[in-house]
């Protein structure tokens, strides 16, 4: 089992690889990220038991759900883009469904990583930690959009849909990181 996940992690990392890639070759001020707050801000269920393997297929279905939605929407404001620059940044992936669901998933995981055992805890950790990266690249697009496409007009690659897909193919990254959840 442990290969197969060490296997599965190299195949899954690609996706987010070339996004980081593509990230590194836009210009612009470089930053530092911010630091990861450990303490979850999630409310958190008192003495509920959480199934570990049910909430990793709970994320890796949330992913695949949100890499579902982006796909169609970036890749439709980016063919956009091209003729009207004053509307194409405007991408909508979250609903309340989808916070709900982000909400629950994030409340489990902070069950988790409440428990003595280090095996949960680390599962909840990862989960939280997933999750928050996941809903942080979703906001990144739905808030940014027009910047990220305006510093790759202004990078030596300004092709918004390098082989028909997204310059920066977040919905491919999640549906590679769904595949690894599920």
């Amino acid at each position: 089992m442990a290969v197969r996940r060490i296997r599965c992690a190299a195949v899954y990392a690609r996706s987010l690889e070339r996004l980081v890639d593509v990230a590194r070759s836009l210009p612009g001020e470089r930053r530092p990220a911010p630091p990861l707050a450990i303490a979850s801000r999630e409310p958190v269920l008192d003495g509920a038991v959480v199934d570990a393997a049910a909430l990793r297929g709970r994320l890796g279905r949330l992913l695949a759900e949100l890499a579902g939605r982006l796909e169609p929407a970036l890749t439709g404001a980016l063919q956009h883009a091209a003729v009207a620059w004053d509307t194409f940044d405007e991408v909508a992936v979250m609903e309340p469904a989808l916070h709900g669901e982000a909400a629950a998933i994030a409340s489990a995981a902070a069950v988790l990583e409440r428990e003595a055992d280090p095996a949960r805890h680390a599962i909840g950790l990862e989960v939280r930690i997933t999750l928050a990266a996941a809903l942080g690249l979703i906001d990144l697009i739905e808030r940014r959009l027009a910047m990220l496409v305006r510093l790759r007009v202004q990078s030596g690659d300004p092709c918004l849909l390098p082989g028909e897909r997204p310059f920066l193919d977040v919905a491919a990254a999640l549906a590679e990181a769904a595949r690894g959840w599920t």
